[in-house]
């Protein structure tokens, strides 16, 4: 079983196969369920390895791969509290004249908290701070930005992923709906 917090990739599966989902992943990581359908957490020692794999098609059950960098457990009165507190952390990495965006992957975790919600709070949140810390406006580009702050919610499970324009491009298995 995986701690919460011991978590770096969701992996979202293709179609109803989960369990050869994770029999296919369990040689290269740590994997559990999520309590999503299709949706796996893991562990991996090497994101790279693991996303180039993913990318060969090594795991024929794999339709999506979000990378995390930092995961934690939220509740619904906590969560844009919890998010807002740990995207500071990516406020450096948005360089002048780039643009940036967000995506929110979200299963469960009710009590009026919706994609729409905590996408709109925590972007804004995160566009006012670069523009108090840096005296710019920042660029946001929803599409095809140059830097991606993804956030993932399943259940009670959070984690955030930081993905450039260039990790797009060259993992096509990386897809935040």
């Amino acid at each position: 079983m995986i701690m919460v917090e011991d978590w770096n990739v969701v992996v979202i599966g293709d179609g109803d196969k989960e369990q050869d989902l994770l029999e296919s992943l369990e040689e290269d990581g740590k994997f559990e369920r999520s309590g999503f359908r299709d949706a796996v957490i893991g562990d991996v020692e090497d994101i790279v390895e693991f996303l180039e794999d993913a990318e060969r098609k090594k795991y024929p059950y794999v339709k999506r791969v979000i990378p995390i960098d930092d995961a934690f457990v939220v509740s619904p009165e906590s969560v844009i509290d919890k998010l807002k507190q740990r995207v500071k952390e990516y406020l450096d990495e948005v360089e002048p004249g780039e643009t940036f965006g967000f995506r929110i992957e979200h299963r469960g975790l009710k009590g009026g908290v919706t994609s729409q919600k905590v996408e709109r709070e925590v972007s804004g949140y995160f566009f006012d701070l670069i523009e108090k810390v840096y005296g710019r406006k920042p660029k946001v580009n929803v599409k095809k930005p140059d830097k991606l702050i993804v956030i993932a919610i399943l259940g009670n499970r959070c984690g955030i992923g930081f993905i450039t324009r260039e990790m797009l491009e060259k993992y096509s298995v990386i897809k935040v709906r």
